[in-house]
Order: structure tokens, then sequence, then C-alpha cells
């Protein structure tokens, strides 16, 4: 979600009707967005809080078990790091995907970002969401809808949905494999991580 804050930005903010010469992209700065991206991040949080509590879901398990918590982490760790990888191969690829990368470069303010930045990124967007959507949503919703509902709220492209679609659904499959929400909290952080770190090399490369 708040990645898709910024894609949506960059959306009303690059406009293809316009031709390059008359475009004024607006640069954010990294801090605005990680500003903007905890807000939204502590809103999924309380609104999970009060879907549990409205929905009545029952004894469905932690969503952070202290058993086998070191194990979760390292799985997710390890398949988020083999996702982000698969994935970035398609945005390179694939000329639908390699243009949110593309509206991401123009709308931030790539001077300024750093490795701390993206792996911040990770963090506020990788635990509010998976605790709203794994956590809260999908216990009642099911896995399939729920990672429906996650593609369709980051789907600022029919590409990307598709994406993001498929992500929420390993996401979700590592929810109820592990049965709580370390792995795929872990995955979610490391693909956002290291999707950003290589959209800063490309950003270097392409200067």
């Amino acid at each position: 979600m708040n990645l898709c804050f910024l894609l949506w930005i960059t959306m009303l903010n690059d406009p293809p009707a316009l031709p390059p010469h008359d475009r004024r992209p607006m640069r954010i700065h990294p801090r605005v967005l990680a500003a903007y991206g905890s807000v939204f991040g502590l809103g999924m949080i309380v609104g999970a809080w009060v879907w549990t509590r409205l929905i009545h879901t029952g004894n469905r398990g932690a969503w952070f078990p202290a058993t086998h918590w070191p194990v979760d982490i390292g799985i997710g760790s390890l398949g988020g790091a083999a996702f982000a990888l698969i994935a970035w191969a398609l945005f390179e690829r694939v000329p639908a995907l390699r243009r949110v990368g593309q509206l991401i470069l123009n709308t931030l303010d790539m001077n300024a970002l750093r490795v701390h930045h993206a792996v911040m990124f990770g963090l506020i967007a990788g635990i509010p969401e998976e605790i709203l959507f794994r956590g809260a949503l999908q216990p009642t919703l099911g896995w399939v809808i729920t990672s429906l509902i996650f593609g369709a709220l980051h789907g600022i492209t029919p590409a990307y949905f598709a994406y993001a679609t498929v992500a929420g659904g390993v996401l979700g499959w590592l929810t109820l494999w592990r049965d709580g929400l370390w792995a795929a909290v872990a995955a979610h952080v490391t693909i956002d991580t290291i999707m950003f770190l290589l959209l800063i090399q490309r950003w270097r490369r392409e200067r």
C-alpha cells in the first residue's frame, strides 16, 4: 500500500498525453515518502485490529507466534530474495512492468535515495501490509480473494495488478504454511528492499 501510494502519485504526476518537454515531474524526497508510508502503515495496523474485533475471527492462531519464528524469518527472507530476483528479471524484460519502475524513477528523488531508505521502505510496507492483508483479511475472506484485493489495490497498471496478485498469493501461502506472519513479513520486507536496491543500481547505471 505504501509503494502503491508512490505509484498513484507517479501516475497523477506523469500524464502520458503531455510531451516530455511539457512535463513538470515532482520529485519526492525519501523522507517524505517514509513519513506518508508510516502514517498509512499505522492506519493499516489500526484497521487490522478493528477488523479482527468487528468480524470476530475467533481463535485462528497468533499473528506472530513465539515458536519457530527464527526458522520462519529465514524461510521468508530466502524465499523473498528469490522472488525479488525473478520479479526484477521480469521487470527488466517486460515493457509494461519496466514502465512501473520508470514511473518510480520519474517521481522519487533518486539523488537523495540511499540504501537505508530501501530497508526502511521495506519495513514500512512489509509489516503493516502483512498484518492487514494476511493477518486480518485472509482468515475471513480467504486466500484467493485476499490476494485479488491485494493485487487490485496495487494495480496501478494491469501488468502490476497481475504481479501484485501473484505476490499476494505467495505471501498468503507462506502465512498458511507457517501458521503465522513471520515468514510473510520477512519475505515482503526482503522483496521490497531488494527491488528498491536494484532500482537504485539501475538509476546509477543509466545516469
